[in-house]
């Protein structure tokens, strides 16, 4: 199943525009789903002082070191050790070999059996599994407002899925997809993570890459949302790929410079 683009997509740092519209939605929970080590749930928390951050980790590897932290403890970041997907109970983890350092390679794991693990693919572990809806239900009933954060390495649409109970609380996702079938021949591609959504009201309105891309993300928002929050929206979206292209050239100029500016942001968030 494939969907054609759309003409009035854009491509932007969809970090950035998912952050800023954490505010503009008034978000009163993140949930940040294969969360590695909690430094995007420290954003969160950064951009919403008194919002409910919950970080997902079911790697037990990358599990240990988030408990272990005191800034996650400190900042009150609610860390649960639970792969999300559409069903409750438990389901096999396949690892992969990753040193302290390799943060590309401690983000691999997934439920799938990916064939790019290679050597460094290590037994399976048997971890909790839970729908969003049912485990966070009670603390996310209405009025309360909920944005999801999802990396999960192929298990995006499952994720989804296992949120429909809390659809009328969700209001923004920020969803990493794939184009082609690169973590599991049996994966849920982006078009079917994009009807998906529109089956449950939202709409895409960036991605970070072009949607040829083989993995990539998309920020995606309530469709039925009043006048001025949609103007807002717009606006947010206008100067996300303003500051987009800017970059761009900054890039091209002095990379080292965006560099430097992109560690020191990073540093002032823990």
């Amino acid at each position: 199943m494939r969907l054609e683009p759309r003409a009035n997509f854009v491509v932007v740092n969809t970090r950035r525009l998912f952050g800023t519209l954490l505010r503009t939605l008034r978000i009163g929970a993140v949930c940040d789903v294969g969360s590695l080590d909690g430094a995007e749930a420290l954003t969160f928390r950064a951009l919403l002082p008194e919002a409910a951050i919950y970080a997902l980790e079911p790697n037990p590897d990358n599990l240990r070191r988030m408990r272990a932290d005191a800034v996650l403890l400190e900042r009150r970041v609610e860390v649960m050790g639970i792969a999300a997907t559409n069903f409750d109970g438990e389901a096999d983890l396949f690892l992969v070999d990753a040193h302290a350092s390799e943060h590309t390679r401690r983000g691999m794991s997934s439920l799938y059996a990916r064939p790019d693990a290679g050597a460094g693919a290590r037994a399976a572990v048997r971890v909790r599994t839970a729908r969003l809806d049912t485990l966070l239900g009670r603390e996310c009933a209405a009025p309360l407002r909920v944005a999801l954060w999802i990396d999960t390495e192929g298990k995006a649409y499952e994720v989804i899925e296992g949120a429909a109970g809390l659809a009328r609380q969700l209001y923004l996702l920020h969803v990493e997809v794939e184009s082609a079938p690169c973590i599991d021949a049996a994966q849920k591609l982006y078009p079917d993570v994009r009807t998906l959504l529109e089956g449950m009201g939202f709409e895409e309105i960036a991605t970070d890459q072009v949607r040829t891309s083989t993995q990539f993300n998309a920020v995606f928002v309530r469709g039925t949302q009043p006048m001025l929050v949609r103007m807002s929206v717009a606006i947010a979206l206008v100067r996300a790929r303003a500051r987009w292209l800017l970059v761009g050239a900054a890039r091209a100029l002095c990379p080292a410079c965006v560099r430097r500016y992109h560690a020191w942001r990073v540093s002032t968030l823990r």
